[in-house]
């Protein structure tokens, strides 16, 4: 927790000795609730500190990254999801390298990468190859970059709780918007289709 900033810094009193500061186990405390409650990855939970040593209400700031990081269940070891999803060390290196499964903690897998490893793999073993689908985070960054920049615009001049909760709603809308786009635009597509040929 101190190597990710989660924790001040202990007073080292030789090389297997420290005193931490009391506050510490508040902290310690409230990373765990967090973590068994709502499976927030560490990064969510350090901005969730970050603001509460700025004196500011949390809640609405959880409620959002419980939306965005929550759900995502137990987290898995390299070797566990492998086993779990089928594929291969090369095979899991290789779709992590072309941002196909994105682990949002290193070497921590869960259940939506799991979901997704298990469907990439049936592909893989009927064929496709994966490079073929790199598209998809090239195309993800770009509409990432901007909804940020949309949010930027709406949420400059809003004070922290108005912030959080037109950030909430605006994430909400994203999510429903990009499925549906994406369906509407293929699904008028396959309307033109004669079959499954074009």
């Amino acid at each position: 927790y101190v190597k990710k900033g989660l924790l001040p810094a202990p007073v080292k009193t030789s090389p297997n000795m420290a005193y931490y500061d009391p506050v510490c186990i508040e902290r310690i405390a409230f990373i765990k609730k967090i973590q068994a409650s709502r499976r927030l990855p560490l990064a969510a939970i350090k901005g969730l500190l970050k603001e509460m040593d700025r004196g500011r209400d949390v809640a609405p700031l959880l409620e959002l990254q419980t939306t965005l990081f929550g759900g995502a269940g137990k987290k898995m070891t390299k070797a566990a999801f492998c086993r779990a999803s089928g594929l291969e060390p090369d095979e899991l290196v290789l779709l992590c390298t072309l941002e196909l499964i994105i682990p949002l903690e290193e070497q921590a897998y869960d259940s939506h990468d799991l979901d997704l490893a298990r469907q990439l793999k049936k592909c893989m073993d009927a064929g496709m190859d994966p490079a073929d689908l790199k598209f998809y985070p090239d195309m993800a960054k770009q509409i990432v970059r901007a909804e940020i920049r949309m949010r930027e615009k709406y949420t400059r001049d809003l004070d922290y709780e108005e912030d959080a909760r037109l950030t909430l709603e605006m994430t909400q809308m994203a999510r429903g918007l990009r499925t549906y786009v994406i369906d509407r635009t293929l699904q008028k597509q396959l309307i033109a289709f004669k079959g499954l040929k074009k």
